[in-house]
Formats: structure tokens, sequence, C-alpha cells
């Protein structure tokens, strides 16, 4: 099958599967968060935000280079399973030494126990990334679309059972392990890793120094979103913190609905045609453009409905609204960088993001302390997108020398039509029509996103028929006329 036509493919396997996953768990997860509490859900996020940022370690992890080496390597699966082994003894040793200095400072032990459980599963969730690169590489998406259903779905499903059942905090932890469960055995069933213990030190080496440069690209992303949680805990509590973090999911429900097009299958795409500069500024544009107009609407929810869209899932969550309104600019920026750091690591220079990053760090750290001090929980999400702004002009001026974009005709019309449709909605807003809290919301969402969808409609849409024209030309070609 020629690689744009499997790419498309792919997209359309993994995003329709994501869509239908995150549509079930939207909804388990609104009726689980009304009655979840902001302090529970404090518990959950806090453990969450310790493992994920004592597993930057763990960033050195074999699945980026998997798909990046070529075939040529010695011993590489072999190779990647034996060294996934001892970053796993590692990261079980380090855990134990974390929970150690938990315990001394006074954490709550409630808090300490959640930790460890997410911990362990974590540590089996290496194994299950490095058989999950082995399909990646051969762009296989239908098989990992089916385990990531399964897997998503049993977060939300699970959590919500246990909450109902009064488990509270541990009804977030079990239910999120539960996606590790799925997923380690889905994978090592369906990707037949060519599993072995020779161990090639050329080979590991090559991986370890890949690796190192990895750890600081996808540390820092973890620092990022973990360390306000650490702030908001230690500044203004674990009921303030919750709320903070329930806002953040939410607001991550963005960047997940493009994350099929944009990290799953972007990465092994660009890595196909990275040395036909023609293609690859093709794919890249391509990605952009469709980004762009598929984020905007949440954008428009989030910026302009937050009060509306917190109110569904109850009062005791309202602390969260004005983090919501102010994380909307970041729906938008998160997956845009997502995808220049993709083409980049494709392009196998992990060290151009790694600069980036350490410049966003230098004045991320300091931001996130201060703006929670001066503004609350509002400060730390005005931190989040002073960030990801910093991480995409950052990341421009990299990106442009490798790719050719007309950035007027990817940004300048969705930007109008989402200034002209909030307009609308704010002069003209939907009256109440006490049919309950969602009810009310999803008509004022469809307003919203109505009057942007159809000015979209009829103004590009010869655009929209020439790309999605294009789209049918590559899936309708010669699958052997492409032996790239």
């Amino acid at each position: 099958m020629n690689i744009a036509r499997k790419a498309i493919v792919s997209t359309l396997w993994t995003s329709g599967l994501n869509y239908i996953a995150m549509g079930v768990g939207f909804v388990f997860g609104i009726f689980r968060d009304r009655m979840l509490q902001p302090d529970e859900n404090g518990i959950y996020m806090f453990g969450l935000a310790v493992v994920d940022l004592l597993f930057i370690l763990a960033a050195v992890s074999f699945n980026i280079s998997v798909i990046q080496a070529d075939e040529k390597r010695k011993d590489l699966y072999s190779t990647a399973f034996v060294l996934t082994i001892a970053l796993s003894a590692v990261m079980l040793a380090a855990t134990l030494v974390v929970a150690w200095v938990l315990a001394v400072r006074g954490t709550t032990e409630i808090k300490i126990e959640a930790f460890l459980v997410l911990a362990a599963f974590s540590t089996l969730n290496l194994f299950t990334i490095l058989f999950s690169s082995y399909l990646e590489k051969q762009l296989e998406y239908k098989k990992i679309a089916r385990i990531n259903l399964m897997s998503v779905l049993a977060f939300p499903v699970v959590s919500y059972i246990l909450v109902a059942n009064g488990m509270g905090a541990w009804g977030m932890v079990l239910g999120y392990c539960s996606t590790f469960v799925i997923s380690f055995i889905g994978m090592s069933i369906i990707s037949r890793y060519p599993v072995g213990l020779t161990f090639n030190p050329e080979t590991a080496r090559w991986f370890l120094s890949m690796g190192w440069k990895l750890i600081f690209s996808r540390g820092m992303e973890v620092i990022f979103v973990r360390y306000g949680t650490l702030v908001t805990e230690g500044l203004l509590g674990t009921n303030l913190q919750g709320s903070y973090g329930r806002a953040l999911k939410y607001w991550e429900m963005a960047p997940q609905t493009v994350a099929p097009a944009v990290v799953t299958v972007a990465l092994p795409t660009y890595s196909k045609v990275q040395n036909d500069q023609e293609r690859l500024s093709r794919a890249f544009s391509l990605v952009l453009y469709f980004l762009v107009r598929v984020l905007m609407p949440f954008v428009l929810v989030f910026g302009i409905l937050p009060g509306s869209f917190i109110r569904i899932i109850g009062d005791q969550w309202n602390d969260a609204i004005p983090v919501l309104q102010i994380l909307a600019a970041g729906a938008l920026l998160s997956p845009m960088f997502e995808n220049m750091k993709q083409l980049l690591y494709a392009k196998g220079k992990p060290e151009a993001i790694v600069r980036v990053r350490i410049g966003q760090l230098v004045v991320f750290l300091p931001a996130m302390y201060f703006l929670v001090v001066w503004l609350g929980i509002s400060g730390a999400a005005y931190a989040i997108v002073l960030n990801y702004a910093i991480g995409v002009f950052g990341a421009l001026f990299i990106v442009r020398r490798e790719v050719s974009i007309r950035w007027m005709h990817v940004f300048v019309l969705p930007v109008i039509f989402a200034a002209i449709a909030a307009a609308v909605v704010l002069l003209a807003p939907l009256p109440d029509l006490g049919m309950g809290a969602i009810v009310q919301f999803v008509l004022e969402a469809l307003y919203l996103i109505g009057i942007f969808a159809v000015l979209e409609l009829l103004v590009e849409r010869r655009q929209l028929r020439e790309h999605a024209d294009y789209i049918k030309s590559v899936m309708k070609a010669d699958e052997t006329s492409d032996t790239e």
C-alpha cells in the first residue's frame, strides 16, 4: 500500500474509533463527575502528577527510536526489549524511594498509596508502548485502534462504576490503571513483537544516545502539565487543586481529538517522506489545515461557554470555570506545537525541540509559581497558555526551514469565522429554556459552533473540496504504485 494512502487509512481508523471512545467516555465522565468531589479528584491528580514527574526518567523509553530506526540496525527489537526490562526495574526501585520521601515529608497515607498503585501500572505500560511502536512502524493502525478503543473506554466506564459505589479517589485511581491492563494484554497479543533477549551493545548505545536527547523534550512536556498540580496543591490545597485538575482534563479533550492524526500517524508518515521536501510540506500543511479547523470549536466553547459547560457536572466544580476559559487558547496552541514536534522528531532533530523546551522551562517554572500566588488556580491556566505560546513561536522558527507552509492560508479565515461566531453569541445569547443544564449547554454549543461551521462551509467550500479530492485520489491510488 502506498505511503500516503496507508497514512490516510490509518488516520481514519484511529480518528474514528478514538472519537467513538471519546464520546462514550465523555458521557460516562460527566455522570461520574457529578458524583465526584474536588478533594477526591485532587488525591488522584496528586498521585498521577508525582508518577508522571518520576517517569520523566522513563522518557528514555525506546518507542520513538524503534519507529525512527532503519531495519539495518542489528538486533533492534530484542535490544529494545532487554533495555525496557532494565528500565522497568529502575523505575520500580525509584518508586519505592519516592514513596519513602513522601512519607518523610508528611504526605497523607492515601496519597502515597495512590502514587504506588499508579506507578506500578505505569511501569507495565513501558512494555505496552514498545509493543505498539512495532505496529506503528508498519502503519498498522487498524490493530492499534481496536486496542486503544477498549483501553480508552476502560477509564471512564470503570471509574464511573467505582465512584458510583462510593470509592471516590480510589475509583479514579483504579479506573486509570484499568487502561494500562487492557492495553498491555491487547498489545501483547496483537503486536507479535519479536521478543528476544539478544543484546547488541552497539544498538543499545544508539538507543541510549537517542533516548537521552528525547528525555529532555519528553520530560519537560510532563513538567509543563504536572508541575501546576504540585504548585496548586502546595499553595492552595487539595480541593482547589482538584478543581484545577478537572478543568485541565476537560481541556485535554481538544488535543486528544486530533491526537490520532498529529501524534500517532504523523510521526511515522513524516519519517517515511522526510527526504522529500515537497511531499513532507504537503503532508504537514494538510495536517495543520484541518487541525486548526477541527480545534476552533473547542476554542469557542471553552472561551465563550465555560460556565454552561461546567454546570453540567455540578456546582462543586464552579472554581474550574475561569480555568477552562483561560485554557481556551491553549486548545489550539498545544496540538500545533505537537505537530511541529513530530515533524522535527521525524527529521531526526530532537535536539531542536530540546532547545525550545529549555527556553519554555526557564519562563514556565517561575511563571507558574508566581501567577498561582497572585491569581490562584487561574494563574496556573495563564502559565500553561504562556508556555504553549512560547513553544509554538520557538518551534516555528525551526520548522519553517524544513517545510514550506502558507501560514496565512491556514489560519486567517478560521480565526475570522470564530470571531464572528463569538460576537453573535455574546450579542444575541440563547435564552435559558429551563430544560436542564445538559440540554441548555448542548443547544448553546450547537448555536455557537453552527455559526462557525456554516461560515466555514460557505466560504472555504472550494478549498475543502480540493483537499477532499486529494485524499480520495490517494485512497484510490494503486497500492503498488509507491514503493518508497
